[in-house]
């Protein structure tokens, strides 16, 4: 098929955007928000617009990445730059964490940076439930099948969202936040630790709490079948497939810091992700084909008509995996990078 003469005709680009005052106005107040925590966070920090623009990237890659969980309705037709993923939406989440870091950094700048990334956790978790009730009860957001079927009708009661959200915001915003933090040093022209300076039992520990937590929120989007009944820890999610993900990225770190020991963290962090994305999408056509790893029904809707050549695997999915990786390495490289400061406070 011709990209260039691509429609996209899916069920994730055919909802309706028609909108309603209470949305409009909902999407007015998300947009002084974001405009008032830049205000506020300029106060305490440097730079304020240019580290919202590094936690907004960092939000739209985690909305893109987990598209098929849920849809977002109703916003507008100006409102939506892939499916019904919104700028709204991600100026609205990156303006709750941009207010929850400013009220951190102003009362609590003396606290450890573990307390402190806690703190932040906890104030943005309470934030981001009143606007999960916001955006459910407008009619904005609702859930995939898959999504509903883990959620078993279990509900936080008078707010009309899943009980769930208080394991999704947070995991969520770990990797947003982390992302954030690792992309910000480089405004602080801070010299970025190579992921060599920590012992393997530490980095392999950090690995797997970063892939474990991310593949239990995103279990929706993808089945695992017919591996060894003893690999499954949670519903479909295999040792297996978490063990696999950390050989490719911790590969992928070895052989690039190996050939290129010498180049900027900034592009020594893009080598690592391109090698791993590189290795992982053979892997990926491998098992679809042997029919290991399938696709649900809410994540196909998301898919185009395009293929990758040779692989015959959705481009979406390559899009995926790069964004996954940069996720999870940001939580990686945060993490590797404060460790020494969060041990010796």
């Amino acid at each position: 098929m011709d990209p260039t003469n691509f429609v996209c005709k899916s069920a994730a680009c055919l909802f309706d955007k028609t909108t309603t005052p209470g949305i409009l106005a909902f999407e007015i107040f998300i947009i002084l928000g974001a405009l008032l925590s830049i205000f506020l966070f300029s106060k305490v920090k440097a730079k304020a617009i240019s580290r919202f623009l590094i936690l907004a990237l960092g939000v739209f890659i985690f909305e893109f990445f987990t598209n098929p969980l849920w849809m977002n309705y109703h916003l507008g037709k100006l409102a939506y730059v892939y499916q019904d993923v919104s700028w709204t939406l991600t100026l609205g989440w990156s303006a709750i964490v941009f207010f929850a870091m400013f009220l951190v950094e102003k009362y609590y700048d003396d606290y450890t940076e573990i307390r402190k990334f806690i703190l932040t956790l906890t104030f943005v978790t309470i934030f981001g439930l009143l606007g999960e009730t916001a955006v459910v009860n407008l009619g904005i957001r609702t859930y995939s099948p898959e999504v509903k079927d883990i959620i078993s009708g279990l509900y936080l009661p008078g707010l009309n969202i899943p009980l769930a959200a208080f394991y999704y915001i947070p995991v969520f915003m770990a990797l947003v936040i982390s992302f954030y933090k690792f992309w910000s040093t480089f405004l602080d022209h801070k010299v970025m630790a190579p992921f060599n300076n920590m012992h393997w039992p530490r980095k392999l520990g950090i690995s797997l709490v970063a892939i474990l937590l991310f593949e239990i929120m995103v279990d929706p989007m993808l089945i695992n079948t017919s591996l060894p009944s003893w690999s499954y820890i949670y519903r479909d999610i295999s040792l297996l497939m978490t063990g696999g993900w950390i050989v490719i990225i911790w590969s992928s770190i070895l052989v690039i810091d190996k050939i290129f020991p010498y180049i900027n963290a900034a592009l020594k962090f893009f080598s690592y992700v391109l090698l791993a994305t590189i290795i992982t999408l053979p892997i990926e056509a491998i098992l679809v084909a042997a029919k290991i790893r399938e696709y649900p029904p809410s994540t196909v809707e998301n898919f185009s008509e395009l293929y990758i050549p040779g692989l015959n695997i959705p481009v979406e999915a390559a899009f995926a995996i790069m964004f996954y990786l940069i996720l999870i390495m940001s939580f990686m490289y945060y993490w590797t990078y404060y460790y020494n400061k969060l041990t010796k406070k």
